[in-house]
């Protein structure tokens, strides 16, 4: 008998499942490996007025440079907003060689806290998937050391209670 290996894809695949069914509050993600750039989106229902962008954006800077602080990593994140109609895109950015999960927890929670009233959150009754996701190890390290020539260029959202991944 032998066991296949899980290729690097699939395990990949499997992170942006985790993390979309473990933070519904987070709209999208795009996981670039040549880039080394991951970035993950939410949507809010309106726009918010400038001030509480601002200060949020300062709020989320405080925090960020507290955690690199503490865990001794490389860059914050860069955030931004784009407007579309009558929603409001917020996108997370990381540039760096590693990206934890906690550092994707700290960003979705304050988006939750900060903009709660406002964001477009997928509400279903809890699954059995989300119920594991929950008690799953959360040690996943988002951007491998190594590069590759064909690096994938993930993209995931959530849409009716499913996960779709592409590969752009």
């Amino acid at each position: 008998m032998s066991l296949k290996q899980v290729s690097e894809e699939t395990s990949h695949a499997n992170m942006l499942v985790f993390l979309l069914l473990r933070y519904p509050q987070i709209f999208t993600i795009n996981f670039n490996l040549a880039k080394e750039l991951f970035r993950i989106s939410f949507m809010l229902k309106n726009k918010p007025d400038n001030e509480r962008y601002i200060r949020f954006k300062k709020s989320l800077s405080d925090c960020m440079h507290f955690y690199k602080y503490l865990a001794g990593t490389a860059r914050s994140p860069r955030i931004n907003r784009r407007n579309m109609d009558n929603c409001t895109l917020l996108q997370v950015t990381w540039n760096n060689k590693h990206i934890s999960i906690e550092e994707v927890n700290l960003v979705s929670s304050l988006v939750l806290k900060e903009f709660y009233k406002d964001l477009i959150i997928e509400t279903r009754k809890e699954s059995i998937m989300q119920r594991n996701a929950k008690e799953a190890d959360e040690r996943y390290e988002l951007l491998p050391h190594r590069k590759r020539e064909n690096e994938e260029n993930l993209f995931a959202f959530r849409e009716s209670g499913r996960v779709y991944i592409y590969d752009k």
